[in-house]
């Protein structure tokens, strides 16, 4: 799921989405040549292809301190200096958590599911790692993310990712709830991810927002156990917008610790009045996926 854009006071950048849809003939007819396009690439296999009819997402971007983002990332993976977006300064990376939701998902064309899949990601841009040309995704104007976790309510597809040792979890319990004009974008977006220890939630409004020319394309990395895995995600069709956000995190939480919400490095805001959680302001995105998205899991061996 991305590509962002800064209007108004930002400059107008690229920077990230995710997901797409389309019908079953044509989602078919791409997935034959993605597949196709690893055929003779002997070390990287495709283990599972993904689609949706309709996305929305909302990206929520906020500015780290590259001290704090490097211990997380494996050799091989340079951060995006957060300065190259306009939205902080040359020693900070971008945190980017990516809020999605897809209608009519499936995994490898199978039938679709009756309901929405829901994917939370927090993720850190970082530039075009060398294994993507290998993975034949090296893609002009992609977007690359190192995945620090995932969360989803989608059962299968959280099965298909645990197969590459992408850090997904399943939570049933994820709120995403959007209050948005479909039409125009206007409105609120709502979400929330309880967990035992590091609870997560943010709360976005957008202005609204305009159709895009091109298309889009994301991809997730992630260095597990059995090898580097890729998700890409492609997007044909999408409409984008400006956007703020309020992101909400666990007091004593591991994501307070990495946002770092007391150094001064952040925007705070005043804490969640319902749960005392910390908060931090972040621009953000909204996105509509009018042909939906396909990815495909990849996977180095």
């Amino acid at each position: 799921m991305k590509h962002l854009f800064f209007k108004s006071k930002m400059e107008c950048k690229n920077l990230v989405p995710r997901l797409i849809n389309i019908s079953l003939v044509g989602y078919m007819a791409v997935i034959a040549l993605l597949v196709q396009s690893h055929e003779s690439q002997a070390d990287v296999k495709v283990l599972h292809t993904y689609g949706v009819s309709l996305g929305q997402e909302v990206d929520n971007l906020i500015p780290v301190s590259a001290s704090k983002l490097l211990p997380l990332l494996p050799a091989g993976y340079e951060i995006v200096p957060a300065s190259s977006f306009g939205i902080g300064r040359e020693d900070q990376g971008i945190v980017v958590i990516v809020n999605f939701r897809g209608s009519d998902p499936t995994v490898d064309a199978r039938k679709p599911s009756k309901n929405n899949r829901v994917a939370i990601d927090v993720t850190i841009l970082v530039k075009e790692p060398s294994a993507a040309v290998e993975a034949g995704v090296d893609i002009p104007g992609a977007f690359h993310f190192y995945t620090l976790a995932m969360y989803s309510d989608d059962a299968p597809y959280v099965a298909s990712l645990l197969q590459a040792d992408m850090p997904i979890k399943f939570n049933k319990k994820i709120s995403y709830q959007r209050e948005m004009n479909d039409l125009t974008g206007e409105g609120q977006l709502i979400m929330n991810v309880p967990l035992k220890a590091s609870s997560f939630k943010s709360i976005t409004s957008s202005l609204g927002y305009a159709p895009v020319d091109g298309a889009l394309n994301a991809i997730f990395w992630h260095d597990g156990k059995r090898g580097k895995a890729a998700l890409h995600f492609h997007v044909p069709a999408f409409h984008q917008g400006d956007a703020i956000g309020q992101f909400f995190m666990q007091p004593g939480s591991m994501w307070e610790s990495l946002l770092n919400v007391n150094s001064g490095d952040l925007a705070l805001c005043d804490p969640d009045p319902e749960t005392g959680y910390s908060c931090v302001s972040a621009l953000s995105l909204n996105f509509r996926f009018d042909e939906g998205d396909i990815g495909q899991l990849l996977l180095f061996e």
